[in-house]
This record gives C-alpha cells, structure tokens and sequence, in this order.
C-alpha cells in the first residue's frame, strides 16, 4: 500500500491538488476505493489508539476489509464463493410495515421543499412524545428528542458533545467493535470492563465503581503532571470518565437486562450518577429479545435517572429497516441542544423521511403498538429458530435440548429444507458456543482448540491467522475476538450471523465446518 501511495504522490498526471491531498492521509486510506471493502476507520485525535485492544480492533476491522491481507503466501487464491459470516444486517424479513406506509404518506402529503429544522420534525415528534408519556415513567417534551440517521451517528453526536479533549469513556469488552473508534477520532480515551462468565456476562457494579474511580485518579495525576498534554481542553477542568456506555440487547452476546435486572440497573445507575458519568444506553436491538415477556428496559425508565441517561434508538435491527438510516436520541434538553448545534454546522438539518419513519415505530395508536408486538413475536421467533438451526449444524443434533429438538423438527417441516445432505446435523467437538444469546442474530463461537493447528503448512496461532486460513481455504469472512475486544486472549473467539435464509445458513455453515476439517495437529 505504501508503494500505490508514493504512485499516487509522484504521478504527474495528477493535479497538484490531488497529490497534496495524499500527502495528508496515512498509507492505508489513500486510493482505498480501488481495493474494496469497508471504508477506512478514521484515526484518533491523539495520534495514536489508546490501548493495545483498539489497535488490534483497528487491525482486524482492516484484515476484514481488505482481502490482500488476508491471502497466505505460497497458496493459491480462494474460491470465488464468498462466504460472509461477520455481517451485521438483519435478515431480509419483511420490515415493519407501518414505518413504510409512514414514509409513502411523508412523501405524498408533507411539503418537501421547506428545509427541516436543525432540532428535528416537530410533526414527527408529536407521536413520539405522546407514546412515551402513555407507555413509560418519561414526560417528554419536543426538546428532548434529536432525529439521526443511525445510532451509530447518534453516539457519534453525543460523543462530539459531551466530551472534552481527554476525558474516557467506559465500554464493556465484548462490545460493538466500530463503537470504540468514535470517541477517539473526537478527543476521548476508551477504557474496558471486562465482561466475565461468573456475572452472567453482565455489569459489575462493583467493577464498574472500581474502574471509574481508579481513571479518575490516574487522569488527575496525569493532568497536574502533563498539563500541556491537554492543551486542547476547552475547560479548565480535571480530564474524567464522562460516559459508559451500556448496551442493550447486548451485541455480540445477545445478553438482555430485562426488568429483571431492575436492582443491578439500578446500581449501574447510582454509580453513574454520583460520579458525574452518563450512561449512554443503546437500545439498537430492542425489540428482538427471544422472551417477549421480558424485554430490555431502558436505564432512562429508572426514577430519577433520566437526566443522566442519553438513550440511543435505531430501526435498523429490530425493525428490519437497516437501508432506512433512520435513529433517535432521547436525552435532557441541554444535551440535547448541544446536538442539535452539531447538526446545524454539518449538515443543516435531516431528512423528515427518516423521522416520519421512526415516528411510525414509537406511535401511540393502541392499533400499530399491538400490531409491533406482533412483528416482534414474528421476527425473534425466526431468528431464535436459526440459532437453533446453526446450532444443530455446527455441534450437533444430539447435544440439543429435548426442547431445540422439537423446534429443530418443526423448523425443517415448516421451511421444507432439505435435509438430505450428508453429515448436515452431525457437529464438531472442537466447536463452542460461548453461551446462549437472549436476542439477536449472532453466535460467538470459541475456536481455542484449534490453536496451534496446520492448514498445509501455515498455523492456526491467532486472530488474524485464523483469518487468513479462513479465506484462503474456503474464502470466509468472520468477525474475530479483537474486533470486538474480547477481553481473554487465551480464547479464539469468532461472532457470526444466523441473518440469513435457510438455505444459505446450510451452504455456509457447512462449508465454515468444511474449512475447519482441513486443520491438522
């Protein structure tokens, strides 16, 4: 890459221009277009990542995308069959009409050549309020709610808005990967609470406690001893951990913090709070939570702790309208008026579209609530059965519970699949599923004992080998441990989708099960 850079640098048939603009950017951006794959994912503000799992998380978004890295010298190329497993996008199930219907009226009665208002649609905002106000502890008013295009641009805002250049923010690890760059590229540092087996995969208040006031002290050291450091700071105080974000349904473990979960919530809550730290609870895949009867309940929901939540929402997952681009921040007016600022100086305004769309999901009507929950019940019954489905294919039928096995028969005679194909059931021992997920439409599978195995002579050693095996063998993509910070570096950790259709879920796995058998002790 180096090389194509000091091509594009020294190609006199180029303006000026366009060569000082190589100049600029690191190796690894410049002409990225031309090799494919994900965009490049920005740098942080500070020069470097913070911490080694950043960097390593950088490394392997970039080995994902670019399958030059991933090619095992001596070998020869892939199939052309691509097997991508580490995507992100729900299954192509019909998307929740009402939100649909929402947009065509949009676009048939709204006047669309007036400019939105930086802070939102007031029109859309109407339904909204009056939903929350009805069907939760929230007393909403129009200034509380900020439209966006994504979650993902949501907590991009909110971190532009409330952090100042030093301050950290806590993320638990395992976390949605892409979410630990953005404080970085703004100022911020990322810290990790190490999500553990023995807490359920969940939060550790006491952990959390600990973690917060410990980069507290360090931050305040650092700071009388390194003030030039933070010259860029726009108050004069100390740097501090000024948001944690919780994630709920969790991604990648599918872990719910339901109702249930009120009490340890609740102390999640308190510490925040006390310590000046906002919860940034994001509610991406709310609504897909297998158990109907308990679904995520917002932080937000808890007495007293709305102030200091900034509540994320998306229609992408759970609403199966990913290509929408439609989201919503729900958070006291003061953060809210700081993002709305932001919007102004980039873009002006957004789209009323996306609004009318989301407006559609948080409506009051007693009819479309009733009608959601249906949807709802309809896709987390679908993407329980392909859990159930891929599980079966990759440890085995005979390690389902008499209760997977009855839905994995029903499941078959339901979709007809064809399950004539030999050995499609029979598992591998070697293969482990971390634990059981809750919601969504991931697995994470443990890989560590195929450690230290030989595909032809190339060894399996980690991360990025693992990945470069993958594809070389059968042209496989999947999203390793350290994309998504997983916190033990014994394992070998992988998170995959069952968002597909059913004949795509047998080809893939299978094959998936196909490349693994090619690796010897």
């Amino acid at each position: 890459m180096q090389n194509d850079k000091k091509k594009i640098i020294t190609n006199n048939k180029l303006p000026k221009s366009i060569r000082s603009i190589a100049k600029i950017y690191p190796s690894n951006q410049v002409n990225r277009l031309i090799y494919g794959g994900l965009p490049h994912l920005g740098n942080a503000l500070w020069g470097t990542w913070s911490s080694d799992q950043i960097q390593k998380a950088s490394e392997a978004y970039e080995d994902y995308s670019l399958s030059t890295n991933l090619l095992i010298s001596g070998h020869d190329l892939p199939p052309s069959e691509k097997i991508r497993l580490g995507g992100g996008s729900p299954a192509r199930l019909k998307p929740f009409k009402f939100c649909t219907d929402q947009i065509k009226e949009t676009l048939d009665t709204r006047i669309l050549s007036d400019y939105p208002l930086a802070a939102g649609d007031d029109f859309s905002k109407l339904p909204i309020i009056e939903y929350f106000n009805n069907n939760s502890p929230l007393k909403l008013n129009e200034n509380n709610i900020i439209f966006t295009h994504s979650s993902t641009q949501g907590f991009t805002l909110v971190m532009e808005s409330i952090l100042d250049y030093g301050d950290v923010v806590i993320m638990t690890a395992p976390n949605y990967g892409l979410f630990s760059f953005i404080p970085e590229r703004v100022g911020g540092r990322v810290k990790f609470l190490n999500l553990e087996k023995s807490d359920d995969w969940k939060i550790n208040p006491s952990k959390l406690k600990k973690l917060i006031e410990d980069t507290n002290s360090d931050l305040q050291i650092d700071y009388d001893r390194n003030r030039s450091k933070y010259i860029f700071r726009r108050s004069d105080s100390t740097p501090r951990v000024a948001a944690f974000v919780n994630l709920n349904p969790h991604n990648p473990t599918g872990v719910v913090y339901s109702d249930k979960d009120f009490s340890l919530l609740s102390k999640i809550s308190e510490i925040c709070n006390k310590t000046g730290v906002f919860i940034i609870d994001d509610l991406a895949y709310q609504g897909l939570e297998y158990d109907r009867s308990n679904p995520a309940f917002p932080i937000s929901y808890i007495k007293d702790q709305f102030d200091n939540t900034i509540s994320l929402y998306t229609l992408s997952k759970s609403y199966g309208l990913a290509g929408i681009r439609a989201g919503m921040v729900i958070a006291n007016e003061i953060v809210s008026s700081v993002i709305r600022d932001r919007i102004f100086q980039v873009s002006d305004s957004l789209s009323i579209l996306q609004a009318s769309a989301i407006s559609a999901a948080f409506n009051p009507n007693s009819n479309i609530i009733s009608e959601k929950e249906k949807y709802f019940e309809y896709i987390t019954k679908e993407y329980l059965d392909r859990y159930i489905f891929v599980k079966a294919i990759l440890i085995g039928k005979s390690k389902l519970t008499p209760e997977e096995s009855s839905r994995l028969h029903n499941i078959i005679k339901d979709n007809k699949i064809d399950i004539t194909q030999e050995n499609l059931f029979q598992g591998i021992d070697s293969l482990e599923i971390v634990l059981e997920p809750q919601s969504g439409f991931f697995v994470l599978l443990n890989l560590k004992k195929y450690l230290g195995k030989s595909y032809r002579g190339f060894r399996v050693l980690d991360d990025k080998s693992l990945l470069k095996f993958l594809y070389t063998s059968k042209n496989i993509k999947v999203l390793t441990g350290n994309a998504f910070c997983w916190p033990k570096s014994e394992d070998l950790v992988i998170r995959v989708t069952t968002a597909m259709s059913y004949g795509e879920l047998t080809e893939q796995y299978t094959i998936l099960k196909e490349s693994l058998s090619l690796l010897e002790s």
